[in-house]
């Protein structure tokens, strides 16, 4: 019986100062976007998912002979539009990153459009996948 209680307080011991084994750290979710309009422009991007948070990168793209074009990003905590942000491009394409602040429980999802002359054109509603 000794002898079973000495392995138990060995055991214990070991496991109390054994170094903590670091966990890997989980990777945000994403989701990649893209879409095009005959034409006028296209936009393609990835939205990183950080709780409340969105991280928005990627470019859009302005065809030369349409002027300037615009992606527009409505972001949404269900059906409430929390905010609206756009980025444009002049003949060739420009690039984008940012990240989206939300309010508690998040945005749930981005509404993603392109716009000329007043016109939407819609790509894509993406919803919050956690991983």
């Amino acid at each position: 019986m000794k002898r079973l209680t000495a392995c138990v307080v060995l055991v214990v011991l070991a496991l109390l100062t054994a170094p903590a084994t670091a966990t890997a750290a989980v990777p945000a979710p994403t989701s990649d976007f893209s879409g095009s309009w005959t034409n006028v422009g296209s936009v393609v991007g990835t939205l990183t998912w950080y709780g409340r948070s969105v991280g928005v990168n990627g470019a859009v793209n302005d065809y030369e002979t349409a002027g300037s074009t615009s992606v527009k990003f409505e972001f949404r905590q269900g059906s409430k539009l929390l905010d609206i942000q756009t980025r444009t491009a002049s003949n060739g394409a420009k690039g984008f990153g940012w990240t989206e602040p939300g309010p508690p429980g998040g945005i749930t999802k981005v509404d993603i459009y392109l716009v000329h002359n007043g016109q939407e054109h819609f790509i894509a509603s993406v919803p919050y996948k956690p991983a």
